[in-house]
């Protein structure tokens, strides 16, 4: 199994790299679900991925400025993940400077079936005058539901071109906003 993956990109005249590291979790006291799950039953929650995404870049200073946004896909629906407080302002999962991208998906009570995340890594090309957003690369990772206990989903490198297979979620969840 490989649960790590490289993917190289090229922004703004200088090259990077995301390294993505996807893994079960094996101590969901540890990765701190206790705090978004007040009344954790850990054991329900082991083996759910932990998926980690961090930046190398040459890039400096503004340059360096990106951010991430992801789709899941569950029981053929699709919807634009953001964090519940930042819903309203925006599709960016997370936005800064050479942002890491972290989550820890874990839904012990879905039915069986597959949850998959595509994850782009994005710029505003302007930085921060406009509201559009262009996608630079992207990677899928998730894990498949059986009889309430999940196996994690290798991550495999998409085309940032996969894009436009999730504008129509993103233009009507956030019509405000360009997806280039």
């Amino acid at each position: 199994m490989r649960r790590e993956l490289t993917v190289p990109f090229e922004i703004r005249g200088q090259r990077g790299l995301i390294n993505v590291r996807v893994l079960p979790n094996e101590d969901p006291w540890a990765s701190g679900h206790q705090l978004v799950v007040p009344d954790l039953d850990a054991e329900a929650f082991r083996g759910f991925p932990i998926c980690t995404a961090t930046l190398r870049y040459h890039g400096q200073g503004i340059n360096s400025i990106m951010g991430w946004v992801q789709v899941i896909t569950f029981d053929g629906a699709a919807t634009v993940d953001v964090l519940p407080f930042l819903a309203d302002a925006g599709p960016l999962y997370t936005y800064g400077h050479l942002p890491t991208f972290f989550d820890a998906p874990a839904n012990p009570g879905h039915p069986d079936g597959v949850w998959r995340a595509d994850t782009f890594l994005v710029v505003v090309p302007d930085v921060i005058h406009s509201r559009t957003l262009s996608p630079v690369a992207a990677f899928s990772w998730g894990y498949r539901l059986t009889g309430g206990f999940p196996d994690v989903l290798d991550p495999e490198r998409l085309d940032a071109a996969d894009w436009s297979g999730h504008r129509e979620v993103l233009v009507s969840r956030y019509p405000g906003w360009t997806f280039g």
